[in-house]
């Protein structure tokens, strides 16, 4: 399976912005800058675009890994935070912190920690970062 997405930089460093697009079509000439909103209109970032897909990525595997537990939920929501550090004149990740949450009966909270372990070790991409990826399970 090939995934893929186009980005275009217009502009200085840090006076211009950018536009990405996936093939999909799902995310098209989204705006993103180096930082964060600089104007009037929003916009993403990098960092924020990848922390989404850990997060979502995370969602979707949990949800697996509760169904090979035979645990069905509603919904598994997971938030993102990425740690984005300037480390002697570079930006770096630091590390990401994801936080898991559901509602389930409270005979399968063990499940849904076990859930949220594995998946750690299975999302693909938190697997490709070289950055420690802290996972907290709540109900």
């Amino acid at each position: 399976m090939i995934r893929s997405a186009t980005a275009t930089w217009k502009g200085s460093p840090a006076a211009g912005e950018g536009s990405v697009s996936t093939t999909s079509g799902i995310i098209s000439k989204a705006l993103y800058s180096f930082g964060s909103s600089t104007g009037n209109e929003p916009c993403t970032s990098p960092s924020e675009m990848l922390a989404a897909a850990v997060a979502s990525c995370m969602s979707l595997i949990i949800t697996q890994e509760l169904a090979k537990l035979g645990v069905r939920t509603q919904f598994v929501k997971t938030e993102s935070e990425l740690m984005l550090e300037e480390h002697k004149g570079h930006w770096q990740i630091s590390n990401i912190e994801l936080r898991a949450s559901t509602t389930l009966p409270e005979r399968d909270e063990e499940k849904f920690r076990q859930a949220c372990k594995a998946a750690k070790t299975k999302c693909p991409i938190s697997r490709a970062l070289n950055v420690p990826v802290k996972v907290i399970a709540t109900l």
